[in-house]
């Protein structure tokens, strides 16, 4: 069952900013970067008047609109919409009112690299690229030393140091420590594993495999691991296997509408009751009320702050980020725990890049700043970058938290740690 939710043809255009055609894309960059031009000006406007004599600012995300991952993609560019009204409600990037270029990939590699080909050809510094494993790792090839600079979108991909991509969210690696560390102080070490044969789910199996190998994990027993296509309509014959194997506590890597393959499969044969991990990616709001009826009783997420109640936040910045984003979001008719934060970080930390550097930053540029940025409060914590870390985030800005039927509550310390008095900082 492929759940299509908010495409493209719904998306909403906020405030002034403004979604251009990609045949304009050489031209607006351009435009953006030189002297102000009535002719392009007077195509967007701000609401500050400070920006409204210059030219546009153009930042240019290709996202899973459409397809398997259009509940993260859909969302991720309603996020950039909400991001642009607050940025040009302030004045925008020096002045300069910003639009956003939001292209649909599809959820398709092909797509997404023919979009992304085009943007390289027009020398633009920097990309944001969406929404999952395959599909980024597709468009991030194309990046060289000279640029575009790349901010992945789907966490799964994991950046070489020192090159110009870097990857949003919570790492996969730390997301897969977390959930043993978390499943351990449980004391469920007898578990399962159900992965799909996707970028997500193969990279979340190879990260499970590593994790499992540590010394600190060597009480774990994995019972079985089973694999399926993420276009099968049925998993019941791997589930069955699972289910005979009796485990504690089963695991599922895999994202968006596989995954309610994989419960509702879990609920003909009765497997309810198993405690069960799976992936932030499928820490949505509208996916798990719609799904509401087959979920496990019980089910766990590994998230960062943004999916915490704030008064769960301990870091003051953090917070403070946090409900900002919230305030946004619910403006914006969306939900906080609706997909819509993978794009709203690095979004502010690139528009924050053009800010101190001007709008005519090259790639390179570009990359030196971000890899220098230390202590920068987002909603997914703190970041601290530099040219070994292209994420900027750790295992401790993970908390595992279960879904209530509603909202996430947090029911672990940082990292999966045991719970304690003390909460996300």
């Amino acid at each position: 069952m492929d759940i299509q939710m908010d495409g493209a043809s719904n998306r909403r255009k906020w405030g002034k900013s403004r979604i251009v055609a990609l045949g304009v894309v050489a031209a607006t960059v351009l435009a953006a970067c030189g002297s102000s031009s009535s002719a392009s000006s007077a195509s967007t406007t701000s609401s500050a008047s400070s920006s409204s004599s210059k030219t546009p600012y153009v930042i240019h995300a290709i996202v899973s609109q459409t397809g398997l991952a259009s509940f993260l993609g859909s969302r991720e560019a309603k996020s950039l919409d909400a991001l642009a009204k607050n940025v040009n409600a302030s004045g925008g990037i020096k002045g300069h009112p910003l639009q956003i270029d939001i292209q649909d990939n599809q959820s398709s590699p092909s797509t997404a690299v023919n979009y992304a080909t085009k943007l390289v050809s027009a020398n633009v510094p920097f990309i944001l690229n969406g929404s999952v494993v395959a599909v980024d790792a597709a468009v991030d090839a194309l990046a060289t030393p000279s640029g575009p600079f790349i901010y992945d979108l789907s966490p799964g991909t994991h950046p070489k140091p020192g090159s110009m991509v870097f990857s949003a969210g919570i790492s996969t690696t730390f997301d897969a420590q977390s959930y043993l560390t978390f499943l351990k102080s449980k004391g469920l070490t007898n578990i399962a594993a159900i992965t799909s044969t996707d970028g997500s789910g193969v990279d979340g199996w190879h990260q499970l495999k590593a994790a499992l190998a540590k010394p600190e994990f060597s009480s774990f027993h994995l019972l079985t691991h089973q694999t399926f296509n993420p276009s099968a309509v049925s998993v019941t014959t791997q589930l069955s296997v699972i289910k005979s194997k009796n485990p504690q506590a089963l695991i599922i890597w895999t994202t968006g509408s596989p995954l309610g393959t994989v419960v509702h499969g879990m609920s003909s044969l009765g497997m309810e009751n198993i405690p069960t991990v799976t992936t932030d990616g499928n820490a949505d709001y509208t996916e798990l009320t719609h799904f509401a009826s087959v979920l496990p009783k019980t089910l766990y997420f590994p998230t960062a702050a943004l999916y915490l109640p704030p008064s769960d936040i301990t870091n003051p910045a953090v917070k403070a980020k946090v409900v900002a984003f919230d305030k946004a979001v619910a403006a914006a008719g969306g939900h906080p725990g609706d997909a819509w934060g993978l794009s709203w970080d690095p979004a502010q930390l690139l528009i924050g890049a053009i800010q101190h550097l001007g709008v005519k930053a090259t790639a390179p540029q570009i990359l030196k700043y971000m890899e220098s940025l230390k202590n920068v409060p987002g909603l997914y914590g703190v970041y601290n970058f530099s040219t070994s870390n292209h994420r900027g985030l750790s295992a401790s800005d993970v908390y595992m938290t279960v879904w209530n039927g509603s909202s996430f509550t947090p029911v672990s310390g940082p990292g999966g740690t045991p719970a304690s008095s003390s909460s996300a900082g």
